[in-house]
């Protein structure tokens, strides 16, 4: 039933080749030891080529969620991240990379779209303050992606030594 979730996407530009973007995205260890998300954080339960299992904590609107999401790498590169236990129970964070050259710089389209459950009646009530948060938690996210590998210079260890 889609009205008991809230569904909110971002789109972003990143300055770096699609391969690298996509691997920095599905880097869970690089995200801990670099502290790209500050608000989050992360434990790897698995991670192996093409899923992964980890536990995410993060407060949004004051209320600490914890959850335990089960990673699909797909065929196509895209990712699908599903909350099997936890707060979000359901909800899922879906990633796709789109090659997208600009200005003659090679770079990367990334959609993400977070869907989440929401709490009976009252969530219901609140959608709209609800995907405004979830709106500027994600957007923030991306940025921190972006900066990492724009700014920082991300190397995925497989495509270095490939």
């Amino acid at each position: 039933m889609r009205d008991a979730f809230a569904e909110v996407s971002h789109q972003e530009w990143i300055a770096a080749p699609v391969e690298l973007v996509r691997a920095q995205f599905a880097d869970l260890r690089h995200h801990i030891h670099t502290n790209v998300h500050p608000k989050l954080r992360f434990q790897v339960l698995l991670q192996e080529p093409g899923r992964a299992r980890f536990v995410q904590e993060v407060r949004l609107l004051g209320i600490r969620q914890r959850d335990v999401f089960e990673r699909v790498v797909r065929a196509d590169g895209s990712m699908i991240d599903t909350s099997i236990e936890g707060f979000n129970k359901g909800g899922t964070l879906e990633f796709h990379f789109h090659g997208d050259a600009r200005d003659g710089r090679a770079g990367t389209r990334v959609d993400v779209t977070i869907r989440l459950p929401l709490p009976p009646v009252i969530g219901r009530l609140l959608r709209g303050v609800l995907c405004a948060q979830i709106r500027r938690e994600l957007r923030a996210a991306v940025a921190e992606d972006k900066y990492d590998l724009e700014v920082r210079g991300y190397h995925a260890p497989a495509l270095v030594a490939g």
